[in-house]
């Protein structure tokens, strides 16, 4: 099916839209589906839901990201967009295997094959930093499908074409949003002794923000704290009034959330205390890690055993797919689109991120043996 798989890639390709905004993608989508006479349901406007019933409620659920970011494609390919949006983390490719998915399911319905258990596959809206996961998780559409386990995959350009990767356990980080204001006092540049220099007090606050990491949680915990954003002054001899701050948080234990936003808290308390400067602090959770199944993982292993497998580590990416997992358990896995000699080798979110169309039969694959091993 690699021709199916091709076109739907690169169709999918030219019309990258962002989170929410996927009005050009939807429509493909269902067009498609409409044309091979495959039903389907409209779920948080650009959202799609295929439900195939069984003769068993019990449902099996698989899910596609469709969403792109606001990135200048520079791939050079002749299918690339031109609306300044691009698929450069494999978005396209997700969505056609599970597009592919069902016209595959649809097939086999039209040969006779009796469909034990129930299948969804969801087109989901809005991964990246808007969680379309968390809206279609909690919608009567998905909750009232009796699902009983849910599936994802994600291209991985760090590993080679053709290979499978994925973990027990956590797999994906919770990722926690930090918005910080320090206001102080303006003053001209050369004579700081009238004003509150945010400028030096931000500088000695992000220090002491790390030290949480390297001081006060154990060695074994996989935490990153990171400052990505700073926006202080205009001008070179004028200390400004504010700094404001952009950060994000990212682990696997959520145990220790509640200790890292205490420690965050009284070292911004000291700070105001010890510089006279006011803190506004804002601490967000945003996605949970996502957690694998260890007997789904287990499965897993054993159905594809015929396709080359790579267990992977902890990645502190975060993935919205932990707001299925809250609901049911589940397996999120990786497959490799990386290539040398065909220089696919840029990693995702990369104005040159691409791959070959072929990898995307390793998870196409995959999917039908889930199907295969649970429709028995």
């Amino acid at each position: 099916m690699i021709d199916i798989l091709k076109k739907f890639r690169q169709d999918l390709h030219q019309i990258p839209e962002v989170a929410f905004e996927e009005i050009k993608t939807s429509e493909y989508i269902r067009s498609q589906l409409y044309i091979h006479k495959i039903s389907y349901e409209i779920i948080i406007n650009t959202g799609t839901l295929v439900h195939f019933a069984g003769e068993d409620k019990e449902t099996i659920a698989f899910r596609a990201d469709i969403d792109a970011l606001p990135i200048q494609e520079e791939t050079g390919v002749s299918y690339a967009s031109t609306n300044g949006n691009m698929h450069a983390c494999g978005h396209d490719g997700h969505a056609s295997i599970l597009l592919t998915f069902a016209l595959w399911l649809r097939n086999q319905l039209d040969k006779g094959l009796v469909l034990k258990k129930s299948i969804l596959l969801i087109f989901q809206p809005a991964e990246e930093g808007k969680g379309g996961a968390r809206y279609i998780a909690k919608d009567e559409k998905f909750f009232n499908k009796n699902i009983s386990k849910i599936f994802a995959l994600h291209l991985n350009p760090d590993m080679d074409e053709g290979i499978i990767t994925s973990k027990s356990g956590a797999i994906m980080a919770q990722t926690i949003n930090l918005d910080i204001k320090i206001c102080g006092k303006g003053a001209h540049g050369a004579q700081p002794q009238n004003g509150i220099d945010t400028i030096l007090i931000t500088s000695k606050l992000i220090e002491a923000y790390q030290s949480i990491v390297s001081r006060n949680i154990t060695p074994s915990e996989s935490v990153v704290v990171t400052i990505g954003s700073i926006h202080g002054g205009v001008v070179r001899n004028v200390i400004p009034e504010s700094v404001e701050l952009l950060g994000t948080i990212r682990l696997f234990n959520k145990e220790l959330i509640p200790f890292i936003q205490n420690r965050l808290e009284n070292i911004n308390k000291g700070f105001e205390i010890s510089y006279g400067v006011a803190i506004d602090f804002s601490f967000t959770l945003v996605y949970s890690p996502v957690i694998n199944d260890k007997e789904l993982y287990e499965t897993f292993r054993e159905i594809n055993k015929d396709i080359p497998f790579v267990e992977i580590e902890a990645q502190t990416a975060a993935e919205d797919f932990s707001f299925y997992l809250e609901k049911v358990p589940g397996l999120f896995f990786m497959i490799g689109t990386r290539n040398i000699e065909k220089n696919f080798i840029f990693p995702l979110h990369n104005p040159k991120f691409n791959f070959d169309e072929s990898a995307l039969e390793t998870g196409l694959n995959a999917f039908q043996n889930i199907f295969n091993y649970y429709n028995k």
